[in-house]
């Protein structure tokens, strides 16, 4: 097989593995990975347990048998307790320490000539090491004065050993003293334990699978009421919130969830509202269009030109509603507004030069702040030349009107300042609605605050309105200096 077909088979495995976990719920995936987390540390515990006793072990049974040993060499050195003299023979001498040697099933000495056992413990349940012929050959050909503990395995056990030759007085070796430990016998106890740590692991790992199963499925709860909840939610009816309960992160998600169905909403809400002041709109331009087409008299060329001028007229005003319309339709986007490091005062030089070109009035630049601020220019500017055309709108010409900006670390300030008509103040809320036109005399959609009220919301500022009627009016935008969002 190439090595291009492998890789196309291990692609497949993995993308398969990973559709099939995708398939899985998330309580199923959740308690998987905790099932196997859990499991793997348990492994590596027992594991890292099992390697440490086994050492331990193994140290322990060295350290016992080099004493041992060592203790048998001192003994040779010393004198007979029965007689206060030196070991008068080597009978003497093993004698004596054999009976010293305390026995068990997994430890023993023998003293042997070649693999004939001389003397053993007394103790009935011992480790026979005089039948393990193996043993016994192998021990007297690794016999030496110091001491050194070696390792044999034969048919009957894998043992630790120390073997010290026995010499008579006058120099002669007449045997071997050995010193043994069955160490695969304490390695089986260690297996039977760690079997039994198995055991209780698996159980354990049973446990947890039901408690985490529980409580996973409780802590997810509030997950499939949002889905619930959200699965009721349509075009329709978009009303409902999901209720938020704690403070932790799925509350948090419960939040932004509801949210973006507050964004939705309004969105919905919008464009509904788009459809229905267009509709509202436009259909009396299209009227007066239709009743003017249909009842032009072609060979009439004056009547044709009236028509024609009447006809681009209310284009004319249909374009700007559309304009508007759609400016409104965007004012909710992210893109709505492009906010860059700008100069306010010349911003504020460059607008009031553009609003005195809008109509005859005593226009004076009431203030001019200096400094840096986050805005969008270009839409600062629509929207303040919008309050400037508003307040030429309802003036008389001649009257006096301030345009100026004004600064703190926090806050810009933008305004425009008439005497004009003035508003009562239970208008001054109405006045920033759609096609909300206090003097239908005036030429006008009804747009233009609302406009303003866009762009500036956009900024995450708010418009302030100080007005008395037959007073004038004073016209703020109110922006965060640095650009964030009030």
């Amino acid at each position: 097989m190439s090595g291009k077909g492998l890789e196309g088979i291990i692609a497949r495995f993995f993308d398969k593995a990973a559709a099939a976990a995708q398939r899985t719920s998330v309580r199923s995936r959740l308690l998987a990975y905790l099932i196997a987390l859990t499991a793997t540390a348990l492994v590596i515990a027992g594991l890292t347990a099992w390697v440490i006793e086994r050492g331990r072990i193994d140290s322990q049974i060295t350290e016992d048998i080099a004493l041992r040993a060592q203790a048998f060499t001192e003994l040779a050195t010393d004198v007979d307790p029965t007689t206060g003299e030196p070991y008068a023979s080597s009978q003497a001498l093993m004698r004596e320490a054999m009976l010293r040697v305390v026995a068990s099933p997994t430890e023993s000495a023998v003293a042997h000539v070649g693999t004939v056992a001389r003397y053993v413990p007394s103790a009935p349940s011992r480790l026979r090491l005089e039948d393990d012929e193996q043993f016994l050959e192998e021990a007297s050909d690794h016999a030496s004065e110091t001491v050194v503990v070696r390792s044999v395995t034969t048919d009957t056990a894998d043992y630790r050993y120390a073997a010290v030759p026995i010499v008579e007085p006058d120099g002669t070796v007449v045997g071997v003293f050995s010193f043994a430990t069955d160490r695969g016998a304490l390695q089986a106890n260690l297996a039977e334990t760690f079997q039994l740590y198995a055991l209780v692991a698996l159980i354990a790992l049973a446990m947890i699978g039901v408690v985490a199963w529980t409580t996973v499925g409780r802590t997810l709860q509030p997950i499939a009421t949002l889905e619930a909840r959200v699965r009721r939610i349509s075009e329709h009816d978009l009303s409902e919130r999901v209720p938020v309960e704690g403070h932790d992160d799925l509350a948090r998600l419960t939040s932004t969830v509801n949210a973006m169905l507050d964004r939705i909403e309004r969105a919905f809400e919008d464009q509904r509202q788009l459809l229905d002041d267009a509709s509202h709109e436009l259909r009396t331009p299209l009227a007066i269009m239709r009743t003017n087409l249909e009842v032009l008299e072609p060979r009439d060329a004056e009547e044709v030109e009236r028509s024609q001028k009447e006809l681009l007229d209310e284009v004319s005003m249909m374009a700007r509603l559309v304009d508007d319309l759609v400016t409104l339709a965007k004012s909710d986007r992210p893109e709505f507004v492009h906010r860059t490091p700008t100069d306010l005062a010349e911003l504020t030089e460059s607008t009031y030069a553009r609003a005195s070109a809008l109509g005859e009035r005593d226009w004076h630049l009431d203030g001019l702040a200096h400094g840096t601020v986050i805005v969008d220019p270009q839409r600062i500017t629509q929207a303040w030349l919008q309050l400037a055309a508003n307040a030429v709108k309802f003036s008389a010409p001649g009257s006096r009107i301030l345009v100026g900006s004004a600064v703190t670390p926090t806050q810009v300030r933008m305004w425009v300042s008439d005497e004009g008509l003035g508003i009562a103040p239970s208008k001054h809320k109405e006045i920033v609605g759609r096609f909300t036109r206090l003097d239908p005399e005036v030429e006008g959609s009804g747009l233009g605050l609302t406009i303003v009220a866009a762009i500036v919301g956009a900024h995450g500022g708010r418009l302030d309105v100080f007005s008395e009627p037959g007073r004038g009016s004073t016209f703020t935008m109110i922006l965060p200096r640095n650009g964030a969002l009030a």
